[in-house]
């Protein structure tokens, strides 16, 4: 959206729309996967739990390691596998993602109230809800 120009981060606006709009489709998605996680059985290759599929790949004779032929070692085992920019495993975070809200001129209230007496953010969508959030962006751009 930013590569496309429909989305300035710097611009409250075009924040409040994203939250107006992908907040409520986010959400939604993951109560129907938890709901569908929940009623349904773990499908694999031939029903194989994620262990029996290693184990059978680790015993099957097209695999190198299976003839003891061991991949080559890294050039400095000692950070091997580490990404200095990547984030720490060890955060203590309980995997929870806060977004901060996003103030604009006016009641921020009143401004979502409108915005969703109009439009609904879990409308069907062809553009992966872009072309909700243009909706939304255009009604906000024009009552502030």
């Amino acid at each position: 959206m930013e590569d496309a120009g429909l989305l300035n981060i710097n611009s409250p606006i075009d924040l409040f729309a994203l939250h107006l709009t992908f907040i409520p489709r986010i959400n939604f998605a993951l109560r129907e996967f938890l709901e569908g996680s929940n009623h349904h059985r773990v499908r694999t290759a031939n029903h194989w739990s994620p262990y029996q599929m290693w184990v059978n790949g680790m015993l099957n004779t097209n695999n190198p390691l299976a003839h003891g032929e061991l991949d080559e070692d890294p050039d400095d085992l000692a950070v091997y596998g580490i990404d200095p920019a990547a984030p720490s495993p060890f955060e203590d975070s309980d995997n929870n993602v806060v977004v901060p809200p996003v103030n604009l001129p006016g009641d921020n209230q009143l401004i979502q109230s409108y915005v969703e007496d109009r439009i609904d953010p879990l409308m069907p969508s062809t553009e992966m809800g872009i072309d909700i959030y243009e909706m939304i962006h255009q009604i906000i751009q024009d009552n502030i």
